[in-house]
């Protein structure tokens, strides 16, 4: 059996947590349906649209970029329309639209972003065209990045503590998700073992990296027996 553990909204936490926006982060911790809110914020026709919105506009798409985007080109194909979303994401997350404007300023300057983790990221610029969708996409992803890192670690060194750990096999770890192969009879103790590795990550950033991670930390887990039937699955201990 595979079980899947997958970095619930990686990308929007770290930009979150980078930018300390703290609108963002208190959705979060209230639990707040953050797509349903955007959808009505920024007049979207669906909950899904405001979904693929707000992960796409992280890394600040302009409004022609949307415009033309399939995904997005049968709601409007108007350049200005999806400009007057961007404008409103941006007053609502103002705090993400001031970090990125930081960063615009590093790039323009010829300095590097220095990420809090320790990563620094040199992005170079022609005096031209501002790299808007690359210096706001390195920071959150290599973050993130180094994130997963920690919860590999963690999760190998707490998996060898345990009597049946050497029956579980590391499948694969792509972007904010890691893959093992289980037997049946211990895919739940794989579960809680990986809840439990996600809620030791914030008190781990800070001892490893002299860090306070403000924005929370959560995961996801599914089981399958391949990776394209798999199915949500949670501890025993939450399904009350």
């Amino acid at each position: 059996m595979y079980v899947a553990c997958d970095a619930s909204q990686l990308e929007w936490r770290g930009a979150l947590e980078l930018s300390k926006e703290w609108v963002g982060i208190n959705e979060i911790k209230n639990k707040d349906d953050v797509h349903s809110l955007n959808q009505v914020a920024f007049n979207l026709p669906s909950r899904l649209i405001s979904k693929i919105y707000l992960f796409r506009t992280i890394f600040r798409g302009s409004g022609w970029g949307f415009a033309n985007d399939p995904d997005f080109m049968h709601v409007s194909d108007s350049p200005e329309y999806w400009d007057e979303v961007g404008t409103k994401f941006y007053k609502k997350y103002h705090n993400l639209d001031k970090q990125h404007q930081v960063w615009k300023d590093l790039v323009i300057s010829g300095q590097p972003i220095v990420g809090p983790l320790g990563r620094e990221w040199k992005i170079s610029f022609d005096g031209l065209k501002i790299p808007w969708t690359v210096f706001t996409n390195y920071p959150v992803q290599g973050t993130c990045a180094d994130i997963m890192v920690l919860v590999r670690v963690i999760f190998r060194k707490r998996l060898r503590k345990e009597s049946w750990g050497d029956k579980i096999k590391l499948v694969t770890s792509v972007h904010d998700s890691v893959v093992v192969d289980c037997p049946t009879e211990y895919v739940d103790k794989v579960v809680r073992l990986f809840y439990d590795v996600f809620a030791a990550l914030i008190p781990n950033i800070k001892t490893i990296w002299g860090y306070d991670w403000e924005t929370p930390l959560e995961c996801e887990c599914k089981i399958g027996v391949n990776m394209k039937d798999m199915k949500k699955i949670v501890p025993i201990d939450k399904t009350s």
